[in-house]
């Protein structure tokens, strides 16, 4: 099966084992996996089951490769636009170190609740919202308005309101004009 399976953007798509040379990753690339991504050059070979199983978009993009569920994958799935360091985020949710708890920083949580949301994980874009702690109201704000979570915006708005400093131009420019125009207006009225 040569043909072409998109999984990303740029330079994405499915290669052959046999096609380059690439690094393998010295803790995500499992003897035992069935599935081999390409992020960056680096080779993740990891279980196809938490793939085809829990996201909505792997289990359709691999149904069009036509692949009986437990046959073996002899081809490397390119991520294009993935970056590294948000996949292996997202592959520690999937293969903890403890599983009692999660230790990932705030832009860790923001890998895998990007690629969660991208590829339809949503038991762990779930866990994602449970566990992110947005550092103020317009990291808040910005998050719910990436990821539709709705209940966040509200609370994120009024605290952006509320708060002694106005937005910088640097907030403004990263927030929609309607924000902006809201919470400028609403600080406006407080004064």
């Amino acid at each position: 099966m040569n043909f072409p399976l998109f999984l990303g953007g740029r330079e994405s798509g499915v290669r052959h084992a046999n096609d380059d040379p690439f690094t393998s990753h010295d803790k995500y690339y499992f003897k035992d996996g069935n599935i081999t991504f390409l992020v960056d050059n680096t080779l993740y070979c990891v279980h196809r089951y938490f793939f085809s199983h829990h996201s909505t978009y792997f289990s359709t993009k691999l149904d069009q490769l036509g692949i009986r569920e437990h046959e073996p994958l002899s081809i490397i799935i390119s991520l294009g636009d993935v970056e590294r360091k948000d996949f292996e985020a997202f592959l520690s949710v999937l293969y903890p170190d403890d599983f009692d708890e999660h230790s990932l920083s705030y832009e860790q949580w923001k890998s895998v609740l990007h690629l969660s949301s991208l590829w339809g994980f949503s038991s762990l874009r779930k866990l994602a919202l449970r566990s992110i702690n947005p550092p103020t109201p317009f990291d808040q704000l910005l998050l719910a308005r990436a990821y539709s979570v709705d209940h966040w915006i509200l609370p994120a708005l009024s605290a952006l309101c509320e708060r002694t400093v106005p937005l910088s131009l640097n907030e403004a420019r990263q927030m929609s004009i309607e924000d902006v125009v809201l919470v400028t207006t609403v600080r406006e009225d407080i004064r």
